[in-house]
C-alpha cells in the first residue's frame, strides 16, 4: 500500500472539520513551493497532535504503521494525481526520505521528487488556497480537486461519485474525545449544489435501511447531518471513540 494512499485513508478518520476563514494558512512554505501543479489530491497529518491522541493506537495496522515509520518528523503532506504521489516531512528526515532542505524530507515518484529537491515547480498548485484554511485548522486534513479519484475501494468509491459533482471538496480532522467528521463539497452553483445535497441524502437513507440488520452502522447514518449553504454542501457526523472502527467499515476502508 502507498504512502499516499494510507495518508488518505487515514484523513478519512476524520475527526473534524473547517471551512470558515481561520488563521493563516498552515501549509509550510517549503510543502507548499514544492507541491506539484499537476497533483489534484493533497492531504496533510500534523504527527505531533495525532501521536498524542488516545485514539492513535486504535488506527488500522496500516495507517499507524505508516505514521509510524515517519520516526520524529513534525508533520507530513502527501501529494497525487492519482497515479504519482509527493510525499514531504517536517521535522527530523525519517528513514528512507530524501532531505530536501534544512529540516525537509521528501520521497515519491521520481519526477515529482526531482522538481520538488531543485523547487522546479513555477506554477502554484490551485489546491494550496482551499487547503490553506482547513489545513489552519486541522490535525488532518485533505483537499481534492472535482475530477480526482481518491484511492478507495467498496463503499468508499461513492465518495468519488459524490466528489466528482463539486470543483473541490476539503475535509479536515481535529481529534478530541469523539469522532467528528465533516465533508464541505464546493459545488459550480446553487443548483448543482441542491442536487448533490438531495443525493447524499437519498445515499444516506438508503444506506441506512441496507444496514438495518448492522446497528452500529445503521445509527451513524441516521445520525449524519448534511446542509446547504449557497453553492457548499456540508456532511457532518459525530462519533464515539468506540465506534471508530464503525466510522472505517462504513467508509469501505475499516477490517
Amino acid at each position: 500500500m502507498s504512502p499516499a494512499r494510507i495518508v488518505f485513508l487515514a484523513a478519512l478518520l476524520a475527526l473534524g472539520v473547517s471551512c470558515r476563514s481561520g488563521p493563516p494558512p498552515a501549509i509550510d512554505p517549503a510543502f507548499a513551493a514544492s507541491v506539484p501543479p499537476g497533483a489534484t489530491i493533497l492531504a496533510g497529518v500534523h504527527l505531533d497532535r495525532v501521536r498524542a491522541s488516545p485514539l492513535y493506537r486504535q488506527l488500522p495496522a496500516a495507517a499507524s504503521g505508516f505514521l509510524d515509520s515517519l520516526g520524529q518528523a513534525r508533520s507530513v503532506l502527501v501529494a497525487s494525481d492519482g497515479v504519482r504521489y509527493l510525499a514531504l516531512t517536517t521535522g527530523e528526515v525519517p528513514p528512507g526520505f530524501t532531505a530536501l532542505g534544512p529540516g525537509v524530507g521528501g520521497t515519491g515518484s521520481p519526477d515529482w521528487l526531482r522538481a520538488a529537491s531543485t523547487r522546479g515547480n513555477t506554477v502554484t498548485n490551485a489546491l494550496l488556497a482551499p487547503a490553506g484554511p482547513v489545513a489552519a485548522s486541522a490535525d488532518i486534513w485533505l483537499a481534492a480537486a472535482g475530477r480526482a479519484n481518491l484511492p478507495l475501494s467498496g463503499n468508499g468509491e461513492n465518495l468519488n461519485n459524490l466528489l466528482h459533482s463539486t470543483q473541490y471538496a476539503t475535509l479536515s480532522v481535529r481529534l478530541t474525545d469523539g469522532v467528528a467528521l465533516q465533508v464541505v463539497g464546493l459545488c459550480p452553483g446553487p443548483e448543482p449544489a441542491r442536487h448533490l445535497e438531495e443525493t447524499v441524502r437519498a445515499f444516506i437513507g438508503i444506506g441506512a435501511g441496507a444496514s438495518a440488520r448492522q446497528p452500529g452502522i445503521s445509527g451513524l447514518l441516521r445520525r449524519i447531518r448534511v446542509t446547504r449553504d449557497g453553492s457548499a454542501v456540508h456532511v457532518v457526523l459525530f462519533a464515539q471513540a468506540a465506534e471508530l472502527l464503525t466510522v472505517l467499515k462504513l467508509l469501505g476502508i475499516g477490517s
